[in-house]
C-alpha cells in the first residue's frame, strides 16, 4: 500500500470513530409492576432551566402527565408512578455544547432505579440540539420500560 492509502484509511477511520456519540439505555428492574403515567421531577442542584424544559418536553410526548418538581434526594412519592432526574455536563468550544446527559427514573412506591439512560458525545463533538438528544433517549428508555411491564387488564 502506498502512503496516501494509508493516510486517507486512517483519517476516514479517525473521523467515523472520533465523532461518534454514544448512548445507552439500561433496564435495572427486570419487570416493572405497574405502568408509569404520572411523574415529577427531583430538581438536582444545577438543573437548567433550559434542560428541565427539554425533559418535561420530552415526557409529554411520551403521554406523560408531569406534576410539581420534587426535592432533590426524593425517590418515593405517594402522587405520581414515577420520579426522573438527571444531570448534565456542558463543555465550552465557542459555544456551549452538551458532552453527556443521565437520565434516571424511580419507581415512587418503592424508590428503586426503573430505568437509566446515559448519552455522552465523542472527543471531536458535534454541536447537538439538546432538546433533540434528551427526547431521543427519554423516548428509548420508555420504550424499554413498557416492553417489560406487564400490560393493564380491565
Amino acid at each position: 500500500m502506498n502512503k496516501t492509502t494509508i493516510l486517507s484509511t486512517a483519517l476516514v477511520s479517525f473521523l467515523l470513530f472520533g465523532c461518534a456519540t454514544t448512548k445507552d439505555v439500561m433496564l435495572a428492574k427486570a419487570t416493572p409492576t405497574h405502568p408509569v403515567k404520572i411523574v415529577a421531577q427531583a430538581l438536582q442542584e444545577g438543573n437548567s432551566s433550559d434542560m428541565n424544559t427539554n425533559l418535561q418536553s420530552a415526557l409529554s410526548k411520551e403521554g406523560l402527565t408531569i406534576k410539581a418538581p420534587l426535592p432533590a434526594d426524593a425517590r418515593k412519592s405517594t402522587e405520581v408512578d414515577a420520579i426522573v432526574s438527571y444531570s448534565d455536563v456542558w463543555r465550552w468550544d465557542l459555544v456551549m455544547y452538551l458532552k453527556s446527559v443521565s437520565i434516571r427514573l424511580f419507581d415512587a412506591q418503592s424508590g428503586d432505579l426503573l430505568v437509566a439512560g446515559n448519552w455522552s458525545d465523542s472527543a471531536l463533538h458535534g454541536f447537538r440540539d439538546s432538546k433533540e438528544v434528551v427526547q431521543n433517549l427519554v423516548s428509548e428508555m420508555f420504550d424499554k420500560l413498557r416492553n417489560a411491564t406487564p400490560k393493564e387488564t380491565n
